[in-house]
């Protein structure tokens, strides 16, 4: 008896340690939206659903002058030491995209400090990207990642087929390059995990890039937070009871120009 009560506490004491974990984890995240209700050049909306208590999904963004810095990154493995690595690898984007205009020189710098000693071999996919708010530049550096989707208000959709390079966290001192892109006006850019396309139901059936493409096509002129709450949603109605296996995080950012409040 006092050996399962022992055990009983045991779990308990984990779970809730789990728990005050992914509390802390997401509030490492942006989550009040919209971000900047004083501008309209720009508008977001983002989620993250980690699959168990803390997962290895993170986003992240800020304003710097008419600049919009943004990433979105999967860490291998999954549970405390992907959250752990998440957490250093938003850190480090923090720290280093500070008035630098270029995502490649940001990753080749999160690269180097993350491919230093490490001994656990875990790496991370991630897009960077820079938007010029005032001229519609966007600027991306993709490390392995899923490419972004391009939304147009007509309900055209396609993917934005920027180079994919290694992954981060792999070979240090790997030298990462922008492509860009001009954004056209009222356009949107998806942004997503591989937990998103690869959603299982309880047959094994993947939820996949030919239903993702066809709801932000019909929902193209939605807005940004309407857009992500009906992929969330379509998502959960095709996996209903399955257990969740791998986190699921989206960031979609749509372009005004022109219509910035002075």
């Amino acid at each position: 008896m006092n050996e399962l009560k022992e055990t009983t506490a045991s779990k308990e004491r984990i779970e809730s340690e789990l728990s005050i974990a992914r509390e802390i984890q997401m509030g490492m995240l942006p989550k009040i939206f919209p971000p900047y209700p004083d501008r309209n050049d720009v508008d977001l909306h983002a989620i993250l659903h980690p699959a168990k208590e803390v997962g290895g999904d993170l986003y992240d963004f800020y304003m710097d002058g008419n600049h919009l810095y943004f990433l979105i990154g999967d860490v291998s493995g999954k549970g405390v030491p992907a959250s752990l690595f998440m957490a250093i690898t938003r850190s480090l984007f923090r720290t280093l995209s500070q008035h630098v205009l270029s995502p490649a020189k940001i990753v080749t710098e999160m690269n180097n400090s993350i491919s230093d000693n490490n001994e656990s071999n875990m790496f991370v996919t991630l897009i960077v990207g820079i938007l010029d708010l005032e001229t519609g530049i966007l600027k991306l550096c993709n490390a392995g990642h899923n490419p972004p989707i391009l939304i147009y208000p007509d309900g055209q959709v396609s993917y934005l087929e920027f180079k994919t390079q290694i992954f981060v966290g792999v070979v240090e001192d790997f030298k990462y390059s922008d492509e860009e892109v001009v954004l056209e006006k009222e356009s949107k850019l998806f942004l997503y995990t591989d937990g998103v396309t690869e959603a299982e139901n309880i047959n094994k059936e993947l939820y996949g890039e030919e239903k993702l493409l066809e709801m932000l096509s019909d929902n193209a002129s939605s807005d940004v937070r309407t857009t992500v709450n009906v992929v969330v949603d379509s998502i959960a109605s095709h996996v209903k009871e399955a257990e969740a296996s791998d986190d699921l995080t989206i960031l979609l950012i749509q372009y005004e120009p022109g219509t910035a409040n002075s």
